[in-house]
């Protein structure tokens, strides 16, 4: 590009990616990397500066509908207009009340996951971009973020810290007393804005669709999807210790935050649980930065950090307490759908599955070639599926299924 062109119009502004805290920050692109026709260093609004690729910064165009964050109090919010002076009108839900503020450019920050989901017709090309031609030394400074991890979590004036956020809570088998200490959580939750949720399938499309005669359930990826609920936009499973309960697996495999009642969630983590295999105990593959797009929800079964093991696989759960109970017919204690066997085809499709079949027997199963499954799920490694063993079909049983979860890895067959 030209010296006299760059003369006669601006430099781009643009949204680019701040490595460091995985948000975008406006700022505008000073030169062209050296060594590179794609990178571009880039001075944020804040006066820090980096090298950016191409594929990882935006135009600044900030439009109405936008989902923003103010960097100041780390507060979301929707741009509803424009303001004088080249100020953006940002609708803030702080949890006690609706607010509109005009904040300027520099004051907002976009989260990773909206700007890809977002942001696609404001991509840019090397085509387009105007550099500053005389770069300066890269300075080491701090995030524009402005925000230490402390203050980043603080509560700022009545803001309730949990207003949006949905809570599934399962308590571990050897909890005291565990309907206080639930009643304990529930009020706490409450007091600070959060929902408590019954189960997933509170946010969550969790039905599939029975044949059959209700001998057969057939899911696919679209069948689990978010259902806007409350105004929630982030969850997490809340629990004293992790566990194999069906809420506790189906939170790890979708990605979701299984926390300490302790709270703070970052430094709360829960283990995914023991893996016997590898006789280790073994942490959540989790997005730290999960709860700071609503596409952490709405997008839910496009979740890149949580180990999707099952990806493209089709499954046949096999036996007749894999079906999940008809919506019709009245669920009891015993027979709940997201509750230990029922549970375990929906743990299958957050795992990444295409589709997972439920059949009652063989002769209910949508095809009698069993081969035509990746993988066939019995209950147990016991006699009774001696006979599947030898059909050269690739038979694996629930425990398996849980371990290979919690491990973050498809495990020998044999185990």
């Amino acid at each position: 590009m030209s010296a006299s062109k760059v003369g006669n119009q601006p430099a781009t502004r643009v949204f680019a990616l701040w490595k460091q805290d995985g948000h975008y920050y406006s700022g505008t692109v000073h030169s062209q990397h050296s060594s590179s026709s794609t990178r571009y260093l880039v001075k944020f609004d804040d006066g820090t500066e980096d090298t950016v690729d191409i594929s990882k910064m935006r135009q600044c165009e900030v439009m109405i509908g936008d989902n923003v964050i103010l960097v100041e109090g780390n507060v979301k919010g929707k741009v509803v207009g424009y303001g004088s002076s080249g100020a953006i009108q940002v609708e803030i839900d702080d949890g006690a009340s609706l607010a509109i503020s005009d904040v300027e450019i520099r004051e907002l920050m976009i989260a990773s996951r909206t700007l890809i989901s977002q942001w696609k017709e404001r991509m840019l090309s090397s085509d387009s971009i105007i550099p500053i031609i005389r770069p300066k030394p890269l300075q080491t400074s701090p995030s524009p973020s402005k925000l230490s991890i402390i203050s980043a979590t603080s509560v700022k004036g009545g803001r309730k810290s949990l207003a949006k956020t949905g809570f599934v809570i399962t308590l571990s088998v050897g909890s005291k007393n565990p309907d206080q200490e639930k009643d304990n959580i529930n009020l706490a939750i409450k007091n600070n804005g959060g929902v408590v949720l019954d189960d997933w399938s509170s946010v969550f499309s969790m039905q599939g669709t029975h044949i059959a005669g209700n001998k057969r359930w057939v899911a696919t990826q679209k069948d689990l999807r978010w259902l806007r609920k409350d105004g929630i936009e982030r969850v997490f499973l809340l629990s004293d210790d992790s566990s194999q309960k069906s809420k506790f697996l189906i939170a790890l495999a979708l990605g979701i935050p299984c926390i300490s009642v302790e709270w703070e969630w970052q430094p709360f983590l829960l283990p995914a649980g023991f893996s016997e295999p590898l006789n280790a105990r073994i942490s959540q593959l989790i997005d730290m930065d999960w709860g700071n797009s609503l596409e952490h929800v709405t997008e839910i079964m496009s979740n890149l950090a949580a180990s999707k093991l099952f990806t493209d696989k089709s499954i046949l759960c096999l036996g007749a307490e894999f079906v999940p109970t008809p919506k019709s017919r009245k669920a009891s204690s015993v027979d709940g759908t997201l509750e230990a066997s029922r549970s375990v085809p929906w743990i299958i499709l957050a795992m990444g599955a295409s589709r997972v079949e439920a059949a009652f027997d063989l002769k209910s199963a949508s095809s009698k070639n069993l081969q035509s499954f990746d993988y066939v799920v019995v209950k147990d490694n016991d006699e009774a599926v001696e006979n599947l063993r030898e059909s050269d079909v690739t038979l694996v049983h629930v425990p398996w299924i849980k371990q290979c979860l919690i491990a973050g890895r498809l495990l020998p067959i044999e185990w």
